[in-house]
């Protein structure tokens, strides 16, 4: 191998291990939590007409659940990266499964396979499930 190319290579790896270090300093890695407030704010804004509900705010800080207020709908508020993503959900078109005490709402979307929103405990996962099974908030 060449000498000048071996030199190339060493400040290119420095140079991507520099912007790596950077991005982490920068807060690259970080992740936004969600609380009540926060998902309030952020559905509200990407939302307008949406009326919320009874909300299920994930106790990993990680996602959010809400009925609409008329029942038929729900909107979704997860974390991504150190910002926050809305989906919204017609109640009867809406894939949820359980596992243990928390739910997975399943989007049809290439970007997101699921929305995974951790309930307090195994009661409050199931009563959440039952409610979407008969429709009523």
């Amino acid at each position: 191998m060449p000498k000048d190319l071996l030199i190339e290579l060493g400040f290119s790896l420095a140079g991507v291990a520099l912007l790596v270090g950077l991005s982490y300093l920068l807060g690259a890695w970080r992740s936004a939590r969600v609380t009540l407030p926060a998902a309030a704010e952020r559905l509200g804004f990407d939302e307008p007409d949406f009326k919320p509900g009874r909300w299920l705010v994930g106790v990993d800080g990680k996602a959010a659940a809400v009925w609409s207020a008329d029942g038929a709908e729900i909107g979704l508020v997860f974390a991504i990266g150190d910002d926050f993503a809305t989906r919204r959900l017609k109640r009867s078109s809406a894939t949820v499964e359980r596992e243990g005490s928390a739910l997975l709402f399943l989007l049809r979307e290439p970007s997101r396979r699921a929305v995974r929103v951790a309930a307090a405990d195994n009661t409050a996962a199931e009563q959440w499930l039952l409610r979407l099974e008969r429709g009523g908030v």
